[in-house]
């Protein structure tokens, strides 16, 4: 079966943009440091293959699909000279900004010798990215002319790399001169009437829209267009021809799956990241004489995620225990693995876009979904602080969990105490915290990530989650109150605690002394019991266990537990997880209790 060829829609839109004349200014960005396969130079016949021909970096690739009849590519990179992609092309140019020029010095009475030249300029913008970009806003200048007749036939595409380094992001009173000069030039070119009524146009490549100056990036006529990470069809694609190169030098490449399947594995990869995963696959054949294991590609995966989000930011999750190792808590596992697994594991519609989990401190929240993450079978993401320190970070951090997102199947994010991660989109919070909160709220009800992405948000005050983001459609359509162990419950907990230390059988009268002496404990209370009676010994009597348990005292938190549960009760949005006592009147008397307290000053 053949290979399918990779679609890069984000040249048609830009296409689509400058050919309609909606913009004559745009932004790439996205996964612009990865490679993208050129298939201009083969026949129909190779097409349906592909795999003759090459991958190719962005700029070059480029430069490749867009030189096309009536348009003159023009490429600036900082670190180089301004260049064009043939000596004809730059002759044309060169002849038409002397015209220019002769014009425009004649009508202001300059002699000959005063006219700077064309190769005089080009040699002055190396190195020097204002004036590369003052000779470049000149260029396009050659389209116009007083009597409609232009210096210029041809149309102008001008690619600017690392546009984030020539315009950087900040405020403008704390920016270089240099810079400031830079934006002052790019603004005057960019709002020029003359300029958006021609058919040149400035193509800025970034990772980052938000990494550009604001002072340009948010002018309407800027628009920006974004490279995907690579999709299936991409990752598939560079197998294919990654193993087909491999062959005729020699080499192999030796799977423990077939190709689909590792194409499948590496979502979340970059074709640079995936060739370097190929060339150890096949450093393993040749001269280990060992298979790519799926572990290999998996850790290879969290390793190159974690790279490019920050490891403070994300952790993939490994749980070593699942649902299995959960102590009481039946209603809610019966419901984890009857209601909310299938829906996780759902892609159709009725899949769920995430769950809110509430209860107090100590509960174990972060255990029993940590075992509810190790029973699904897709990869779990931490996310643990997305906010940067560095300017303008955050929305890149954003923007690159985003893509990754978009390129995985089936994902879980995974957020312990959500209520630190997600601040508020009110007046009182930061700018940066608002606009943060808001594209994660819009994420979670973007329809393309529904049945994708699940978000599994856990705090222990609920309360303060937006009510954005506890509104139904986001992580609203299910709230899970984890409570305090409580009957049953209870006395599981009991005989886990002891059962490590008191090796004869616990009987009824055994549990029901140790009910009194645990009273108001919480399931970190009761692990904390077991680890003290397992450092006294590994064999006690009852009278031991019963003088350790009688020591302990538990912290001064109760006021705080309790109101947090009240929370947790109030905010849940199933009844069948609420005690079997419930009723309207009771959530009456929460709503009471709750108000109560927040009235007592004994929360602060």
């Amino acid at each position: 079966m053949a290979v399918k060829i990779p679609e890069y829609t984000f040249l048609s839109e830009a296409g689509k943009l400058i050919n309609t004349g909606i913009s004559r200014s745009l932004i790439l960005s996205g996964n612009i440091h990865d490679l993208f396969l050129n298939i201009n130079n083969v026949n129909d016949n190779e097409r349906k293959n592909s795999l003759s021909s090459e991958y190719l970096s962005l700029v070059p690739f480029l430069c490749q699909k867009w030189d096309i009849d009536g348009f003159i590519l023009v490429v600036y990179e900082l670190n180089g000279p301004i260049r064009f992609l043939s000596d004809v092309s730059k002759d044309k140019v060169r002849k038409a900004y002397d015209k220019w020029k002769h014009s425009i010095n004649g009508r202001e009475n300059l002699l000959p010798e005063n006219k700077p030249k064309f190769e005089e300029y080009l040699h002055n913008a190396i190195g020097n990215p204002t004036v590369a970009l003052e000779f470049l806003r000149q260029l396009c200048l050659l389209s116009r002319s007083e009597d409609s007749r232009p210096f210029l036939e041809e149309n102008l595409l001008i690619l600017v790399e690392a546009a984030d380094l020539l315009l950087p992001e900040g405020e403008i009173s704390r920016l270089s001169v240099p810079d400031r000069h830079r934006i002052n030039i790019v603004q005057d070119w960019f709002l020029d009437p003359t300029f958006v009524n021609a058919k040149d146009a400035v193509v800025f490549i970034a990772e980052s829209k938000s990494l550009l100056n604001s002072q340009i990036s948010r002018l309407p006529q800027v628009i920006s267009v974004e490279i995907p990470a690579p999709d299936m069809i991409a990752r598939q694609h560079f197998i294919s021809w990654f193993n087909q190169k491999q062959n005729a030098a020699g080499s192999s490449l030796s799977l423990w799956g077939t190709q689909e399947q590792l194409a499948t594995l590496t979502a979340g990869l970059t074709l640079h990241a995936l060739r370097q995963l190929l060339m150890l696959a096949c450093y393993q054949t040749t001269k280990l004489n060992q298979k790519l294991e799926p572990s290999t590609v998996v850790h290879k995966v969290s390793d190159f995620i974690q790279s490019q989000l920050g490891e403070d930011v994300v952790e993939f999750k490994k749980p070593n225990h699942s649902l299995e190792d959960v102590i009481g808590n039946r209603k809610l596992l019966n419901f984890l693995r009857e209601k909310l697994i299938p829906r996780l594991k759902s892609t159709g519609d009725d899949a769920i876009v995430g769950a809110a989990v509430g209860g107090p401190i100590g509960c174990g929240k972060t255990f029993i979904f940590e075992g509810l993450a190790g029973d699904l079978d897709m990869p779990v993401i931490v996310l643990k602080n997305i906010r940067s320190q560095w300017f303008g970070q955050t929305d890149v951090i954003f923007e690159r969990l985003r893509r990754l997102l978009m390129a995985l199947d089936k994902a879980m994010i995974f957020v312990d105490e959500a209520d630190t991660q997600f601040g508020g989109i009110d007046k009182n919070a930061h700018a940066t915290e608002r606009r943060l909160t808001g594209k994660i709220q819009a994420m979670m009800s973007d329809p393309q990530l529904k049945g994708r992405v699940a978000w599994l948000l856990m705090t222990a005050r609920i309360h303060n989650l937006s009510p954005d983001l506890r509104r139904e459609g986001r992580v609203g359509d299910l709230i899970i109150p984890v409570l305090d162990p409580e009957g049953k419950d209870r006395e599981a907990f009991i005989r886990w605690s002891v059962s490590s230390v008191y090796k004869k059988k616990i009987s009824a009268d055994v549990v029901n002394q140790l009910k009194i002496i645990t009273a108001e404990y919480s399931a970190a209370s009761y692990a904390s019991l077991r680890s003290d009676l397992q450092a006294e010994g590994n064999e006690l009597s009852l009278d031991q266990v019963i003088q350790v348990a009688e020591d302990r005292i538990l912290p001064n938190v109760g006021i705080i537990r309790r109101y947090q549960t009240l929370q947790a009760l109030i905010n849940c949005t199933r009844k069948s997880l609420l005690p079997q006592y419930y009723s309207p009147q009771l959530r009456v008397e929460w709503k009471t209790e709750i108000q109560h307290l927040e009235q007592s000053g004994q929360l602060n």
